[in-house]
């Protein structure tokens, strides 16, 4: 009877202690797979504290451009220097809007050389230029030259009719020519864009 008594008691041991050394094992485990998350979410958070995970590289090189330009301007001694560095950087910044249309639009390196003139044409009738400074007073278009002669008629308080009415007529005669540069240099940049390319555009603003 002891004999059954202690082989029962015995095998209850075993699976006291099997059971004891199956929970200890499956907390081995959980404990291990824990480890292996922690370090796992403790590399992404150092990767992201080295800098590793940094901004794209064409907005690096976009805010390192920018920063260059600002130190440009603290330092400019006069305001003739600092008018050049502000054309600089609006001629940099049309450069930079142009080229990503390339990408915007999935231009291939093959297709460029024939789009980018065309959109290039588009881009200066519809968004140009900006003046800066006095010195910068040279008219660029037709539409100015006209502008700036009615403004200088119309400085003479005494300007007969005839004088007005001709330099608006020229004015008006510019405006329409540049209209139908624009529409004519649309055109041409339509023929090359698929529909997707062309709704595209006049979200950005180039075709209407």
């Amino acid at each position: 009877m002891k004999d059954q008594d202690q082989e029962r008691f015995g095998g209850g041991r075993k699976r006291i202690d099997g059971g004891i050394s199956r929970r200890a094992a499956m907390g081995s485990s959980g404990l291990m797979l824990l480890g292996l998350l922690s370090g796992s979410a403790l590399g992404q958070e150092r990767r992201r504290e080295s800098g590793r995970e940094g901004p794209p590289r064409e907005m690096q090189e976009r805010i390192e451009q920018s920063r260059a330009f600002s130190e440009r301007l603290r330092n400019a001694g006069s305001m003739e220097e600092r008018m050049k560095i502000m054309a600089e950087r609006s001629a940099w910044e049309r450069k930079r809007a142009v080229e990503r249309l390339k990408d915007e639009l999935g231009i291939s390196d093959q297709e460029w050389p024939v789009v980018k003139p065309r959109i290039e044409a588009v881009y200066d009738l519809v968004r140009p230029q900006p003046r800066f400074g006095p010195g910068d007073r040279e008219p660029r278009t037709e539409v100015e030259r006209r502008s700036s002669e009615l403004r200088e008629i119309l400085r003479d308080e005494e300007a007969d009719a005839e004088a007005i009415k001709a330099g608006l007529t020229a004015l008006r005669a510019a405006k329409e020519k540049t209209r139908q540069e624009l529409a004519a240099a649309q055109k041409n940049l339509r023929q090359l864009m698929t529909l997707r390319q062309e709704a595209m555009l006049v979200l950005n603003g180039l075709l209407d």
